[in-house]
């Protein structure tokens, strides 16, 4: 995924007030207009302020991926999330589906004026007194540079379609401004999650080797200090940090880069590591039997479904548009490998249980669409080979037409848990004569951007393994199998998991993308859903019941307060005396 950041815009008729607010009904339920989002302030199971804690200190956490750069404006590699520790969105989304505001001053509505009658102009007010670690105040002139950063198409920036209908940005006073969109736009609550200092930059066009695209600078609780690639990287307390003048309770934070889940897991329960980031799943039988042993580790599961584990198939060859897979463009060899993989063996084998099953790409959000999973079937995997005429010959390996059914298959290299599945689904398909070559690599490999010869954007692959899909609005998710996502030397920022382009596909999502109404986007959604699984487009294998952990001696931990899990609470985290 890339990776698990919170959601990633065509043309509509005029609408009027009621249509503004029904963005608001399908975006921004459970939206508060007055505070940033409370946190756990490190308390006790009694509620009380715990004694035991005290200030200062550092905490050291595991990271298991490397990502190129942490800007998530440049880079979509999950690692890159450690950056929410430095920099701050002017808009979260929380666990209930809604928003809250962080550092605007509230969540822009028709009601209080921040969103206009006709669904064309988005004003965001900021709050007084945020600087940059730096000391620099953060205004509104940063706003319209980090979109006119987006929008300067020398730049090879990976941001999501919300900023598509973005116009322009208007600088209305420092601390107010507004965005003029082409068309209404779903998803502008998603705007300036990530926001660059105009202060620090000479032009919009900014060189891919500069250090604040490598180390950005922000407003949170800490600031990036130094990266030592491949060993690890520090975090300093930001001692400025605008929420709260005795925030945050860290001195800094060491991070540690231990590309084996495995030997991460094992040093965080052996006390080496106080977390590892950002959430694990395939580890959580471990952890919990370390949990009932008698371990001084925290676990908190979330059991809904949230991020899936999907196997991606390339479409085209080597990524290339108009030029089929050799293999995997046929719908027969899609529908086979979808029958053969044992989903239940692996969640039982592997994940010794923690884990669901799900059939829709839409599983998560107000367009959650129920469609039942594929259950295993050989013989009928091996008969729709058949049928489509690839023979099995006496190597046990399939050919039609002189071309064998062999794909490479790709995940994170050192992920020992997705390795062991990862050859579970190899025999799988082995056993209904295709075969399958394992090349796994480095996550900072795999997620690289187009610039940077990255397997993922380059369409260097057959078949991959990674987690997304967690979205609160489906637009974003389905823009990602949209044609006009694909990467290419046109459209180096593009992203795409298929390098499928189906013009009925498209279609149906731009007209379902252009809908305001969320009540009536819905049943829309439902049938790109149905269509989806009936292509194949890309597989789910499973949905992790996640985990956050974290040591005992760390407190101030609250797993509950926003969608993206226990991060956003970094500041009150402290050590126990």
């Amino acid at each position: 995924m890339a990776s698990p950041t919170i959601p990633r815009s065509r043309t509509a008729p005029a609408v009027v007030a009621a249509v503004a607010a029904l963005i608001l009904s399908a975006c921004t339920s459970g939206a508060t207009d007055d505070a940033a989002p409370a946190v756990d302030g490190g308390r006790g199971e009694d509620g009380n302020e715990s004694a035991a804690a005290e200030e200062g200190g550092r905490i050291v956490m595991a990271l298991t991926q490397e990502p190129g750069v942490m800007s998530r404006i440049f880079d979509e590699q999950s690692a890159a999330d450690l950056s929410m520790f430095v920099v701050e969105p002017l808009l979260v989304p929380l666990a209930d589906g809604g928003y809250g505001p962080v550092l605007a001053e509230e969540v822009p509505t028709v009601e209080n004026g921040g969103v206009s009658e006709d669904g064309l102009t988005v004003t965001y007010r900021l709050r007084d007194g945020v600087t940059w670690s730096d000391g620099d105040a953060f205004d509104a002139q940063d706003l319209e540079f980090t979109v006119d950063v987006i929008k300067d198409e020398a730049n090879a920036t990976v941001v999501g379609p919300e900023y598509g209908p973005v116009e322009e940005v208007v600088v209305v006073d420092p601390l107010t401004v507004e965005v003029r969109m082409s068309e209404p736009n779903r998803l502008y609550l998603d705007l300036f999650q990530d926001v660059l200092p105009s202060h620090r930059f000479d032009s919009t066009t900014i060189d891919p080797a500069d250090e604040l695209l490598e180390l950005p600078l922000g407003t949170g609780p800490f600031a990036f200090t130094d990266w030592r690639r491949g060993d690890g990287l520090e975090l300093e307390a930001n001692e400025d940090y605008w929420r709260d003048p005795e925030l945050p309770h860290l001195d800094g934070i060491s991070v540690r880069v231990v590309p084996d889940t495995v030997a991460a897991t094992s040093a965080f329960t052996n006390g080496e590591y106080d977390t590892v980031f950002f959430f694990v799943s395939a580890d959580l039988p471990n952890l919990l039997r370390e949990q009932e042993g008698g371990a001084p580790i925290e676990v908190a599961l979330q059991e809904t479904p949230s991020w899936v584990e999907w196997l991606w198939l390339n479409h085209s060859a080597q990524g290339e548009p108009g030029t089929p897979h050799p293999v995997l463009s046929d719908p027969a060899v899609r529908e086979a490998i979808d029958l053969a993989i044992d989903r239940e063996g692996i969640i039982e084998t592997v994940l010794e249980g923690q884990g669901t099953l799900v059939g829709s790409y839409l599983y998560a959000g107000w367009a959650a669409s129920e469609i039942p999973h594929t259950q295993r079937d050989t013989d009928a995997a091996e008969a729709a080979l058949e049928a489509a005429g690839w023979e099995l010959g006496d190597d046990g390996v399939r050919t039609r037409n002189g071309t064998r059914a062999s794909l490479t298959f790709m995940t994170i290299a050192g992920d020992a848990s997705r390795e062991l599945y990862q050859q579970i689904i190899q025999q799988n398909l082995a056993d209904i004569g295709i075969e399958v070559v394992i090349q796994n690599r480095p996550a900072e490999e795999i997620f690289a951007g187009y610039d940077d010869d990255g397997a993922l954007a380059r369409g260097a692959f057959d078949l991959m393994m990674s987690r997304d899909g967690y979205y609160i609005d489906p637009k974003a998710w389905t823009d990602v199998f949209t044609t006009g996502s694909i990467p290419s030397a046109d459209n180096r920022g593009g992203f795409s998991y298929s390098f499928w382009s189906d013009e009925q596909f498209d279609t149906m999502a731009a007209e379902a993308g252009a809908e305001i109404d969320g009540a009536a986007a819905q049943p829309m959604y439902a049938e790109l859903a149905e269509y989806f699984a009936a292509e194949r487009v890309a597989l789910p294998l499973y949905s992790s019941t996640w985990g956050w952990a974290w040591s005992s001696d760390l407190e101030g931990v609250d797993a509950t307060s926003y969608w993206d899990g226990i991060w956003p609470s970094v500041a009150e985290w402290r050590l126990a005396g």
